[in-house]
């Protein structure tokens, strides 16, 4: 082989070397970015991808719905009975007014009404009063005010002692009533059971007293006394 022919060879082989890494690669890549969803709702976007022999790769959509359910509550109202306390102490020692000169008994009547009947007598009832509550220009002026404040008080076996300047009053405190100035009031003053029981009521009769009360900065006066018996029964 002449020198003409190997260079000819060589210069060949350079163009065809230079051919070769100017070819690229044919396969192909396609990527889609998933953004986050911003609702209740989340979507997977599918991706494809060619894998350079004819097959394609495609995911499937994803959905996924998330619903909120609502809670009901219902609210249950009790209403509790009237309960029995001890009820507040007049201010003493007592002043008996019923003698004064502006005096007198100012209670008229009391009855026994809304009556529950146990065995052998009212296991509930109410006393019902009828009183000049009215108090005009009773008290000095020191005092404030010259109107009374009327109030009503409620005792189990009781009875006034007006032995001495003041009055004393025997039995057990089981009720107290604040009530409004009338002259022709009418007034009921509701016995709770608790009393009673406080004051160590037995089965059978018993007797109330009533005291028409005012009250007063040092000691509270009495305007008004009555008695009522009441055949009682626990109702055990």
């Amino acid at each position: 082989m002449t020198r003409t022919s190997i260079t000819l060879l060589l210069v060949l082989a350079v163009v065809f070397a230079g051919c070769a890494s100017l070819t690229g690669n044919d396969d192909q890549t396609t990527t889609t970015t998933i953004e986050k969803p911003t609702d209740t709702t989340a979507s997977t976007t599918s991706t494809s991808t060619d894998a350079g022999d004819g097959t394609t790769d495609t995911s499937s959509d994803v959905t996924t719905t998330t619903t909120a359910q609502a809670t009901t509550t219902q609210a249950t109202t009790t209403t509790a009975e009237s309960s029995w306390s001890e009820p507040k102490a007049p201010n003493t020692p007592l002043q008996n007014k019923m003698d004064s000169e502006d005096g007198g008994n100012w209670i008229q009547s009391v009855s026994v009404v809304n009556t529950k009947s146990g065995s052998g007598g009212y296991a509930a009832f109410d006393l019902k009063v009828e009183a000049n509550t009215d108090m005009h220009h009773i008290d000095p002026a020191e005092h404030g005010t010259v109107n009374g404040e009327p109030f009503f008080l409620v005792y189990a076996d009781g009875s006034l002692d007006n032995g001495s300047r003041f009055t004393r009053t025997e039995g057990t405190l089981i009720e107290r009533m604040d009530v409004s100035r009338d002259e022709n009031g009418e007034f009921t003053i509701t016995i709770r059971p608790g009393g009673l029981e406080n004051a160590g009521v037995e089965d059978g009769e018993v007797k109330l007293m009533v005291l028409l009360m005012d009250e007063d900065k040092d000691w509270d006066d009495i305007y008004g006394v009555a008695t009522v018996t009441v055949d009682y029964s626990s109702g055990e």
